[in-house]
């Protein structure tokens, strides 16, 4: 590629982030300080998400204070650059910034041969990239850079971002004022139906449904080579209205007459690491029975599901849910520990916590315990904790807060927003 058209470029995209910083509030995003340490090493770090969700900004929050040089490879002037052009690349660099400390790579896995590129910089610069297929990326750099990199995932708003991003700053003491909990509370039901996607506040649900069918587009069908681009088109579309339920691949398969149940599992693993979805197993300490049983799917953001789904306003208590389990994928992947849910085919509970062999936490999730519900709510919680020996449960609700005692066993019942808040 043409070096002169490369420097310019390089230029225009510097500019139009310089105009973006200016303009655009900085949200203190979770993670920056852990970042900015395993930055400190000579370690490539690799900032995976969903699109959109502010990777580049958040790379740009991290190296701010330093000299560093970017390129965004997710430019259409771009299309036609190759492995041997990424030379040409750094000497553009070099001209135009001398030196410089960092280097910021923006979904560089769009051509291919970048992790030698990588592997040949890293002994030099520290490098932060960013992309939006971790299984894709974090296999290519395992294979040249064993032990040589850290991923962190960057998930759209948590709702104490959220907050931030509306101008709400909490204090230690914010959860007692009955003013400032007002707020919160108000400010949460609109985050549960709205989404995590600073985007979405400027252009609504429309952007949202074009997110998610470029991603569809860019990242599964034409990467992937999908042979059948309908069917994974449909088969996304019955996967986001099924959120916060059991799926079964075999019945995906004969509901979208699919021969192969092989084709689903390939499907869905495409949506998993382009991250527009994910899913839960059941709990179980043989990996075969994990594995063969129904898995329960969730919406990376309840924003896709508020623009794409249907009768979305009746299904509160799965929104609940759903963003219950976003928040604890987000927490199992900084804190290091596995996500299930539990039945024993007479009783279930939402979520289980499993650190190291050990199980440590019960959850279960609903609006608010009745008359109804409280006897299966408590009953599938309790159930779980007795199976694992545990002492302690949690139940999610959308405003229910009160302390239960059950033979030996503690539950504790406490509002989403402040379970989230508070990190428990």
């Amino acid at each position: 590629m043409n070096k002169e058209n490369l420097k310019s470029v390089i230029i225009d995209q510097q500019e139009e982030l310089e105009l973006r910083l200016k303009k655009e509030a900085v949200v203190s995003r979770e993670g920056l300080e852990l970042c900015k340490k395993y930055i400190a090493y000579p370690n490539a770090l690799l900032i995976s998400g969903v699109r959109r969700a502010g990777k580049s900004f958040y790379s740009h929050l991290l190296a701010q204070s330093k000299k560093y040089a970017f390129l965004s490879f997710d430019d259409e002037r771009l299309l036609e650059l190759k492995s041997n052009d990424f030379n040409s690349v750094l000497e553009c660099f070099y001209d135009l910034y001398g030196e410089f400390d960092f280097i910021l790579f923006d979904e560089i896995q769009n051509v291919k041969g970048w992790e030698l590129f990588i592997n040949r910089l890293r002994n030099k610069y520290k490098i932060i990239i960013t992309g939006s297929n971790a299984n894709l990326m974090s296999k290519e750099l395992a294979t040249h850079l064993t032990g040589r990199f850290i991923d962190f995932t960057l998930f759209p708003l948590n709702f104490a971002e959220y907050l931030d991003f509306k101008g709400l700053k909490l204090s230690k003491t914010s959860a007692y004022s009955t003013k400032e909990k007002s707020e919160i509370i108000k400010i949460f039901n609109n985050y549960l139906f709205n989404s995590g996607f600073f985007e979405y506040y400027k252009f609504g649900k429309e952007f949202l449904r074009n997110l998610w069918r470029s991603i569809i587009e860019k990242d599964i069908i034409v990467r992937y080579g999908v042979r059948h681009p309908v069917l994974i088109e449909e088969l996304a579309l019955l996967l986001l209205n099924s959120f916060s339920c059991k799926v079964s691949k075999s019945n995906l398969a004969r509901h979208l007459k699919i021969k192969s149940v092989n084709t689903v599992s390939d499907y869905m693993k495409y949506l998993e690491n382009s991250f527009l979805i994910f899913t839960v197993n059941k709990f179980s300490f043989k990996i075969k029975e994990q594995l063969a049983t129904y898995k329960k799917l969730y919406v990376m953001d309840n924003g896709f599901i508020n623009s794409l789904g249907f009768n979305v306003s009746e299904n509160r208590g799965r929104l609940l849910e759903n963003l219950a389990a976003i928040e604890l994928k987000r927490r199992a992947l900084r804190d290091n520990f596995e996500l299930y849910y539990w039945d024993d085919f007479h009783f279930e509970c939402d979520f289980i916590i499993k650190k190291g062999k050990a199980v440590e936490m019960a959850y279960q999730v609903c609006t608010e315990l009745t008359v109804n519900n409280r006897k299966r709510e408590l009953d599938g919680l309790v159930a779980a904790m007795k199976e694992f020996k545990l002492k302690k449960g949690i139940i999610l609700t959308d405003s229910t807060e009160e302390e239960i005692k059950i033979d030996a066993f503690k539950i504790s019942v406490i509002p989403a927003w402040k379970w989230i808040l508070g990190g428990l």
